[in-house]
């Protein structure tokens, strides 16, 4: 009986620390102020990605900065064309967005549901960019994202200074072995967050006043 439950013990130990293991942020890059981690997904066997950084900025340039889609092909990796489906209000938008894809591989396309919201006591700024694959039809020749869940958590920090912690689950779909994504998925992160910062300073980022975000 004792041998059963000393067993048992190691099997729940060895299970939690499996799990805490897939939980854990594994730190790939450290450069510029720019720090990207992945680790494992419950979800796809596509690597999750999460990105921080603190840079001189506000709220509302941020949230400027995302619900500005047609100038998402300037700042975010690989974007080639984007579009407005739909707009429901000053802080919530459907939008599609084709990715560049390396050849041999196809494009892909997304159709996206975000949201830019505060919290009214804390400031924080939460902005959620969802997938919808069955939003709008399928193109010719293009490859649907069937998952793509980001979600960025902006809050202020000291003499107007702002940090991001960014986070994505994401299937890119048929095509592409999910090594092979992984092997350079730190790429794409760095690049948009490194183009984020210079974006941010454009005056018409820089100096916008959102009547729905406190700063």
């Amino acid at each position: 009986m004792r041998q059963k439950n000393l067993l048992f013990t190691i099997a729940c130990t060895l299970q939690l620390l499996s799990l805490r293991a897939q939980q854990e942020w594994n730190l790939k890059k450290d450069e510029n102020g720019i720090k990207v981690y992945s680790r494992s997904s419950e979800h796809t066997n596509y690597n999750e990605l999460r990105v921080e950084m603190t840079l001189q900025a506000s709220l509302s340039s941020v949230a400027a900065l995302v619900l500005d889609i047609g100038n998402y092909p300037n700042w975010s990796f690989n974007t080639k064309q984007t579009s407005i489906l739909k707009t429901i209000g000053p802080s919530e938008l459907y939008f599609y967005s084709e990715i560049h894809s390396p050849w041999p591989a196809s494009n892909r396309d997304l159709a996206i549901h975000l949201v830019v919201a505060q919290d009214p006591n804390t400031k924080v700024m939460t902005i959620h960019a969802e997938e919808l694959p069955n939003y709008i039809p399928v193109k010719e020749g293009l490859v649907r994202v069937p998952l793509s869940d980001e979600v960025w958590t902006v809050t202020q920090a000291n003499n107007g200074f702002i940090k991001i912690d960014y986070r994505i689950t994401i299937d890119p779909g048929a095509g592409t072995p999910a090594w092979l994504i992984n092997m350079f998925s730190v790429k794409g992160p760095f690049e948009t967050f490194s183009h984020v910062r210079e974006q941010l300073k454009a005056p018409k980022y820089r100096d916008t006043k959102l009547s729905f975000i406190r700063d």
